[in-house]
């Protein structure tokens, strides 16, 4: 039996990294989430809703393809985005949610902790998780679930 000689083994490993770098990079490619392709809200403080005539949490502006019917939709609880975010198409979950907020100081400790909790359910189902502060847009995200 033969021994592979030096050059083989190292033209072969190059081969391979050659190979594995180029599917990373396939894999990086298809899974970028797309602001447009996700589901686009603002949180709107409750302070400022109580002003008008809308409610204060996360308000959707976009979704993908809009599971359940479009419609004026606001959530208050994880919960309620939770399953918003599992009735889509999985296109629009691997796109994620795209949260702009305003500044810190106009929302209270409750609404605070409830994007905390929006934070943490993400890091848990792996849902990608992009936040914004408004004055910072459109090259302001940063990601959260990872």
């Amino acid at each position: 039996m033969t021994r592979p000689s030096t050059m083989m083994l190292v033209s072969a490993t190059l081969l391979l990294s050659l190979a594995a770098a180029g599917l990373a990079q396939q894999a990086a490619t298809a899974i970028t989430p797309d602001r447009a392709k996700g589901i686009s809200m603002q949180m709107l403080p409750k302070r400022v809703a109580d002003l008008g005539p809308m409610q204060w949490g996360l308000v959707v502006s976009h979704s993908g393809d809009w599971r359940p019917e479009k419609k004026h939709i606001v959530f208050q609880t994880t919960q309620q985005f939770l399953d918003f975010v599992r009735a889509q198409t999985e296109e629009v979950q691997a796109n994620g949610a795209w949260i702009v907020v305003t500044n810190p100081d106009a929302y209270s400790d409750d609404e605070k902790q409830f994007l905390e909790e929006i934070k943490a359910v993400c890091r848990k189902d792996k849902i990608p998780l992009f936040i914004s502060r408004a004055a910072e847009l459109p090259n302001g995200w940063k990601r959260y679930d990872q």
